[in-house]
């Protein structure tokens, strides 16, 4: 089966989604996408003044990277591509004709109180958010944060001295693109937190930014048809018909999948024939319409005057309620001594400036030069204006932020095949963007394999049920149970004896054991994340009939077992019947915190809309953590293709879409660092149960491990 894929927007979104289902689906898919204008790249626009004149950005400005924390996607891909960075530092804040370049600087020029004040609420805005969650904050986590339910301009309001709060309102203004008013706390919190050390960094790519959509453009497998303006989208007779104006002409043609990678302003130019899906993109739009604004002023001077008084790659002034200026020179080298300075305008005064013409508005920037710099007016020569209006979303992710398939998925019933990419539903930066894709495409790629290896199950994949599934964060009711050995009216039924009497497709479940199963690799990767070693409890969750608990005795685990199916369990030896419960991970026989750990192959064999109570059950009995280990969709190709690997599944999906149902409810991601990560992919290539490696990339096993979150004591 080869998967018609359309792709509707050719900026970054589209190009990232072709790109990663070239390599998530291998041959099965065939993409086209279309690009209403000449070009590729969106907002992505690196340009030069003059014929031989330097090289600036007239679109996104910079790259964030957070890969002192944790995995970075986009600086590995970056690097995949073969694209040398070039670090970025700045920070400078000129608040008029004070520099202030550190905090030394702000107690010299603005005095004690603001020093204080500019320290005491950096501090603040470490404790409520620390580098570990600003790296990996979840939906569930944002929407609970205090700040998130009041205004950036209530936060900042809190700062007593003036100076202190004109300080950071400078300083962050350019990021958040719009006004402290229109957005929440929490958005300006994560913006105030990007010049703190360790939160994160910025660079650029050698050359230029848009050299990464050339690269991409280079590597991406798919019929792209440039000058083609989508106008509508319907269910048509065998799957999505997209409907595309090419001057007078129009092109119809229909796709299995189709992916909409366009800003949040151009959606609304779209019609949706279906009412059913016009009011579901209808609620979308409404939810994410918070447009921000930006324009890019870039001026080439005879030289480059600011370095005499402002380091690094950019710096920010007090101008236009907050301007962030760029030296474009600094990253890709100045043209015989000429330089360019790039002003990013953002929020009301880009959105109002972008009435005038380029020559007043290059004026206008000049004029408004602080007067350390404005003696560099009079060395200007050129200049340039990009506007970029309702480009950005001025609170991305919208609030309350929906679960990861609702913003992907807008019309889950009758239109699962179709889904959304953009940068407005994370960050709107090319990380987000980056993300989105990644989802989107994931939740894809389980579509197509369930209709390849699944052609008779529910094809629906993100239902209403399983929705609510992942947003139900609430907690059983602590109850004490006596641990018994079965548990009655178990919901799920037992997959078919068939299923152990051939589970590598020929050989039963005992003789195959030990090509699926290695205890001892296990324990390796138990240690490796959690720093434990045995002696500890662990629950075998799809324990079977028992030889995963005599394989753990054997290396001093204290192993339990639960198994639902009744065929297999009545296999269990007589030793080991005590041990191993006949029951449904649903509903589990055991006591609250009574296991160190979990193992789990059973998950991916619970109903969808189950898979939410299983968890939150896992929760309940574990003290620290799970791992994960049952099946994936996007687990290697060569696993894949060398057993049935999708057999008797009842909910497949990828990696991140499990990982969505655990942290919402009940855990977090067991380790960021991605040292242990390595250790873990080590161990898996040197000797992972099977002939092949079942993950692709140290950073999947990142969705393999689960550390239980604690919970919150009642006062009494």
């Amino acid at each position: 089966m080869t998967a018609r894929v359309a792709i509707v927007g050719g900026g970054p979104g589209g190009l990232f989604t072709a790109y990663m289902l070239n390599d998530k689906l291998w041959d099965r898919c065939a993409i086209t996408l279309y690009e209403a204008s000449s070009r590729l790249g969106g907002k992505i626009a690196t340009a030069k003044l003059g014929p031989g004149g330097p090289v600036y950005e007239a679109g996104v400005a910079e790259i964030y990277d957070y890969s002192m924390i944790g995995y970075d996607p986009l600086r590995a891909l970056v690097e995949h591509l073969g694209l040398g960075v070039l670090p970025m530092s700045g920070g400078t804040v000129l608040l008029g004709d004070r520099v202030l370049r550190n905090i030394a600087d702000i107690r010299q020029l603005c005095g004690e109180n603001t020093a204080r004040g500019v320290e005491a609420f950096r501090a603040e805005a470490m404790r409520q958010l620390s580098r570990e969650d600003y790296y990996d904050s979840h939906w569930t986590h944002d929407n609970a944060h205090a700040w998130a339910k009041k205004t950036c301009r209530e936060i900042l309001d809190r700062v007593k001295d003036d100076g202190a709060r004109r300080y950071f309102e400078v300083a962050a203004h350019s990021d958040i693109a719009t006004e402290s008013h229109l957005t929440n706390g929490l958005n300006g919190l994560k913006n105030f937190l990007m010049d703190v050390p360790g939160y994160m960094r910025l660079y650029s790519i050698e050359g230029g930014i848009e050299r990464l959509v050339d690269r991409l453009r280079g590597l991406v497998k798919a019929d792209v048809r440039l000058g083609r303006r989508v106008v509508s989208v319907e269910r048509g007779e065998r799957g999505y018909r997209v409907v595309a104006r090419h001057g007078l002409d129009v092109e119809e043609a229909e796709y299995d999948f189709v992916v909409i990678a366009l800003p949040h302003d151009r959606l609304s130019m779209l019609e949706w024939k279906d009412p059913r899906l016009a009011r579901a993109m209808h609620a979308h739009i409404a939810h994410y319409d918070r447009p921000a604004h930006y324009l890019r002023v870039s001026v080439l001077f005879s030289r480059p005057f600011w370095r005499d008084a402002v380091p690094g790659s950019y710096f920010m002034i007090d101008t236009f309620g907050g301007t962030c200026l760029y030296d474009e020179g600094s990253r890709y080298g100045d043209a015989g001594g000429k330089a360019v300075l790039g002003w990013l305008l953002a929020g009301s005064a880009a959105q109002t400036l972008a009435n005038s013409d380029d020559a007043t508005l290059i004026r206008d920037v000049l004029d408004a030069l602080p007067l350390p710099l404005r003696h560099g007016r009079e060395l200007a020569i050129d200049g340039r204006v990009h506007r970029w209006l309702s480009s950005v979303n001025g609170l991305p992710g919208g609030f309350p932020t929906l679960d990861m398939r609702e913003r992907h998925v807008p019309e889950p019933k009758r239109h699962p095949g179709l889904f959304l990419v953009g940068d407005y539903l994370f960050d709107s930066t090319l990380n987000g963007v980056l993300d989105s894709a990644d989802f989107a495409t994931d939740c894809l790629t389980s579509e197509v394999f369930r209709g390849i290896y699944l052609p008779g199950a529910d094809a629906r994949g993100g239902t209403k049920a399983q929705d609510d599934e992942w947003k139900d964060t609430k907690r059983p009711e602590e109850t004490e149970r006596a641990c018994i050995t079965r548990v009655d009216g178990a919901r799920s039924e037992d997959l078919d004896p068939a299923y152990h009497d051939f589970y590598d497709g020929e050989s039963s479940y005992e003789a195959s054991f030990n090509e699926y199963f290695n205890a001892q690799y296990v324990v390796d990767l138990i240690e490796i994340i959690w720093g434990a070693k045995p002696p500890y409890k662990l629950l075998d969750c799809g324990a079977a009939n028992g030889i995963t608990l005599e394989e753990f005795a054997k290396l001093d685990v204290d192993a339990w077992g639960i198994e639902k199916s009744a065929y297999i369990h009545g296999k269990t030896a007589k030793k080991w019947k005590a041990r191993n419960a006949l029951g449904d991970v649903c509903a589990m026989p055991f006591r609250d915190d009574e296991f160190d750990f979990l193992y789990d192959t059973a998950l991916c064999y619970v109903p969808q809309k189950d898979v939410g109570r299983a968890i939150r059950e896992m929760a309940r009995v574990c003290k620290r953590g799970v791992f994960f280990g049952s099946i994936a969709s996007d687990m290697t190709q060569q696993v894949i293709d060398a057993h049935d690997l999708f057999s008797g599944v009842s909910t497949l999906s990828t990696l991140w879409e499990w990982s969505e149902r655990f942290l919402a409810n009940g855990f977090r991601f067991a380790v960021v660092d991605p040292k242990p990560l390595a250790w873990a992919f080590a161990r898996e290539l040197s000797g992972s149960p099977g002939e092949h490696p079942w993950y692709p990339t140290a950073e999947s096993m990142r969705y393999c491990f689960y550390t239980k979150v604690p919970r919150r004591r009642k006062r009494p």
